[in-house]
């Protein structure tokens, strides 16, 4: 790769959408919200209603975004020196996103056998990985690039010399 600003084949940026969206509807899924509003008795949605199956899909999606994450941040960090600069909303969708993998990671921890936290603070810990996944989809809308300043120019107006 010779342009500094694709990291990512489009392939691979498609793949992390994909799985962002379908991690979203997982997640809104292990609510009760698509038992409650009728969706899952729509023809063909009916997983969406089933807390199992939402919550194992969800479970095997974060782990593909787990490991196509690790492989873009070796990848990125492997770049040394020509690697791409994070503007400042590359930056803070990384940091929204880190916290949610973090959040995700820990809820998991939760669920396994020797429990990590309280109720109260797992009440949080899901709070905050709903909230940051909402920030994430919100900062996702944001423009990533900043508008290109043009060039200064060494002649003056008029192509005059300056």
């Amino acid at each position: 790769m010779t342009n500094r600003d694709t990291l990512l084949p489009r392939w691979q940026k498609r793949l992390i959408l994909w799985l962002a969206l379908g991690l979203a509807l997982t997640g809104m899924g292990q609510m009760p919200i698509f038992a409650r509003y009728g969706i899952a008795s729509l023809p063909g949605l009916h997983w969406l209603g089933d807390y199992r199956m939402t919550a194992a899909l969800h479970l095997a999606l974060a782990a593909i975004l787990l490991v196509l994450t690790a492989s873009l941040a070796v990848s990125w960090l492997g770049w040394g020196r020509n690697r791409p600069r994070l503007s400042g909303i590359r930056a803070l969708r990384v940091v929204i996103f880190a916290g949610v993998l973090a959040s995700g990671l820990l809820r998991e921890l939760q669920n396994g056998v020797w429990p990590l936290f309280g109720p109260h603070t797992v009440r949080y810990l899901d709070w905050s990985h709903l909230a940051l996944a909402v920030a994430l989809g919100l900062a996702a809308l944001l423009p990533a690039r900043p508008t290109v300043r043009p060039a200064i120019q060494a002649e003056g107006p008029a192509g005059s010399k300056a």
